[in-house]
């Protein structure tokens, strides 16, 4: 066929009806159906290998089958959530919920309490692995009285605020009290770390390094809330001296630094950062190094070194790393981290909501509980914004850096529940357990609502409040990442064989190309290739291999 001929053929139009019946009638069709098929095929398979290996612990009752069911279900809520334009966690949670409370179908009650919370360890550590990762040192360098402010003033205005009110609304002593309000002070990093990581990659607030200073704020936020809980719980248990139960806070944070330090120091110079293999051992150190530092912690007590040790030590190796061989499109440590956020993702926040049990709400404690909580996050959202103010930000941005403080989840389940079964274990008598009670109420409460009020309240206002940067010193290429969702949508306009639309950026537009390299597509009149008129392109909006 000549070139004229190719010109003045007219574009094939379609319907999207057409379109879609002619990808079903391909085989195989190129539509959702085929993922979908591959997931629920998956799904069977993964539970065939797990009842294979486990037996009865994988049949209605068993273990194994609560988890499994957990996962898959909590899976499909935060997609329909998705569907809705919400938080996935949402979704999540609330079926989470729903699996824990409802009779008949509360299977994660099988699930034994010391798997629940290694998973939720494991996922948290996951969480600030990528968020000492993907903190930008050179805006934290610039930027440290703000960083300093909107990370210590926020969290003692909460701290004293909900201490005070829990004293004077539920008559508690002081030191439980503070011990409450130690729990409620923490920011959930699960909730507010993956928000801010996808907001920087997208370039979005990145001019004033907002994701960074939030990144940052969540997770040492978190230290200084178990340090705290750590110190108050050993003076209201007498686990030891006053002396060293003081002194032991600032102690563990210290070990924390210097493990962080030592360990991502050396993964400057192990690997060989010329070896092919590099980026699977700088995973595989960083993953292995962080469950080290927060177990071992946990084991010796010493909790708030653990999480500080997991910030510290990809922060610390990410220094040297993008200086020799990473950069913003090149990040394969970090690709790797995000891809497993993505498979561990329903396992924590499932396994978050079903730690809000029915039961533990009790009515007489219930609206103090609430009141106290919103005390204390009325008291943080004031101090974080004249924090904010003070700092030279944008007002939009000193709203959206006042309501990311808002989500509460990660360290309330995990911490919640310790003042309780300490006071039973150690048998010291009813009114002690009710001081553990109201702890562990207000902090369900405060999952219950602030985790899905938060993250809904994040997803809403960033890209109303934070303007993009678009100088291209960040990423802008699609990331060999898990999609946001598992089942892609289909698109009439496009195929799932072709190599990207006109304007997607994996084809390189050869109308200015000047160096000889590329063929010039447009103005070709050699008659060797077709020349595709903007008309045809557009209509048909694919460039793929066959036609070229």
């Amino acid at each position: 066929m000549s070139v004229s001929s190719v010109e003045s053929a007219s574009p094939i139009k379609t319907t999207k009806r057409e379109a879609l019946v002619t990808s079903i009638s391909t085989c195989p069709p190129i539509t959702p159906l085929t993922t979908i098929c591959a997931l629920i095929l998956l799904v069977a398979l993964i539970y065939g290998t797990l009842w294979g290996l486990t037996g009865p612990m994988a049949l209605p009752g068993g273990p194994i089958f609560g988890l499994f069911a957990l996962v898959v279900v909590c899976y499909l809520g935060g997609q329909f959530m998705r569907i809705l334009k919400l938080p996935t966690l949402v979704g999540m949670m609330v079926f989470g919920f729903v699996l824990r409370n409802v009779p008949h179908i509360n299977v994660a009650k099988d699930i034994p309490e010391e798997w629940a919370g290694n998973i939720r360890n494991m996922a948290l550590i996951l969480i600030l692995l990528r968020a000492g990762l993907e903190v930008d040192a050179d805006v934290l360098k610039n930027n440290k009285s703000t960083c300093s402010k909107l990370i210590f003033i926020p969290f003692i205005a909460e701290f004293i605020a909900a201490g005070l009110s829990a004293y004077y609304l539920l008559n508690m002593p002081w030191i439980w009290s503070f011990l409450m309000a130690s729990m409620l002070a923490a920011v959930s990093p699960a909730v507010v770390l993956p928000v801010m990581l996808k907001l920087q990659k997208k370039g979005i607030g990145v001019t004033n390094g907002v994701p960074t200073m939030v990144i940052a704020v969540a997770g040492i936020d978190d230290v200084l809330a178990l340090s705290a809980f750590e110190v108050l719980l050993g003076v209201t248990f007498a686990t030891g001296t006053l002396g060293w139960t003081i002194a032991q806070g600032p102690l563990e944070m210290l070990v924390g630094i210097i493990y962080g330090i030592l360990l991502g120091v050396i993964t400057w110079y192990i690997p060989n950062p010329d070896e092919k293999s590099t980026s699977v051992f700088r995973f595989l150190i960083l993953c292995f190094g962080g469950m080290c530092v927060l177990f071992g912690s946990q084991a010796l007590n010493w909790g708030a070194a653990g999480a500080l040790g997991c910030i510290c030590l990809p922060f610390v190796a990410a220094i040297r790393w993008k200086q020799k061989d990473w950069n913003d499109d090149n990040n394969p440590v970090g690709d790797a981290l995000a891809f497993v956020w993505r498979i561990i993702e329903p396992f924590l926040f499932g396994l978050i909501g079903s730690e809000i049990r029915i039961d533990y709400l009790q009515p007489s404690i219930v609206g103090l509980g609430l009141a106290t909580m919103f005390i204390g996050i009325a008291a943080r959202m004031l101090a974080a914004f004249a924090s904010a103010f003070s700092a030279g930000l944008t007002l939009k941005e000193q709203i959206f850096v006042t309501f990311a403080g808002l989500p509460k989840a990660t360290v309330q389940a995990a911490i919640g529940p310790v003042a309780l079964s300490l006071a039973k274990k150690l048998e010291l008598g009813a009114e002690i357990e009710e001081f553990g009670i109201m702890i562990l109420t207000t902090a369900v409460l405060s999952i219950l609502i602030a985790a899905p009020l938060g993250a809904t309240s994040i997803a809403l206002l960033a890209p109303r409040l934070l303007e993009r940067d678009v100088s291209g010193s960040v990423r802008e290429k699609p990331k060999p990442d898990i999609p946001d969702t598992m089942v892609p949508m289909y698109d009439s306009h496009n195929s799932y064989h072709s190599y990207g639309t006109k304007d997607d950026g994996r084809l390189p537009s050869n109308s200015n190309d000047t160096s000889g390299k590329l063929p010039s597509i447009s103005n070709d009149t050699s008659g060797k290739l077709p020349s595709i008129s903007n008309e045809t392109a557009n209509s048909n909006n694919i460039y793929s291999i066959e036609k070229l």
